[in-house]
């Protein structure tokens, strides 16, 4: 058992560190692409490059010519920025104490706290409310918010074991 010096908290370390890095950095990488699919798909279509007409067909007839904008569900969008601000929130190596001590300034102490916590559980229940959300409700990025809300989570609760794990290298 080995104590970890940046929480006060035991940790049971039963993976080598380099395992640990590289379990991280795969779940990393596998949160991120659900993510990077959901958002390229809100990019519109391109036509393509060279596009003739048929010989019946008049050319506003034509797929590039047609004003067909793709149907996005306003509230898979704001659960894609839900989730991607989580993802973000999780990433190792972000400065979040400065965003914090910024904060601190705006907010009284007795507010600071319960917002920060408050914060930190709406951005770690969204990823799975997002997936569950997106299982029910059909949705253009359904798929990828079911698969990127459910490796998120995960990020969330094995992120700090195997944190642990890399720091007692």
């Amino acid at each position: 058992m080995l104590r970890c010096r940046s929480r006060d908290m035991l940790a049971i370390v039963l993976i080598d560190h380099r395992l640990a890095l590289l379990a991280l950095a795969a779940l990393l990488i596998s949160a991120g692409a659900p993510l990077a699919y959901a958002w390229a798909m809100l990019l519109p279509e391109e036509p393509p490059p060279f596009e003739v007409p048929a010989a019946g067909l008049p050319p506003e007839n034509l797929a590039s010519n047609r004003k067909n904008p793709a149907k996005k569900d306003p509230f898979a969008v704001f659960l894609l920025v839900c989730v991607t601000l989580s993802y973000v929130l999780r990433f190792p190596g972000l400065p979040l104490a400065v965003g914090l001590q910024w904060l601190s300034t705006l907010l009284p102490a007795e507010y600071f706290h319960w917002t920060v916590l408050g914060g930190r559980w709406f951005f770690a229940v969204v990823p799975g409310v997002a997936a569950a959300c997106s299982a029910l409700r059909p949705n253009p990025m359904r798929i990828a918010l079911i698969v990127g809300g459910l490796l998120i989570l995960a990020l969330w609760l094995v992120s700090p074991m195997l944190r642990a794990a890399i720091a007692t290298a």
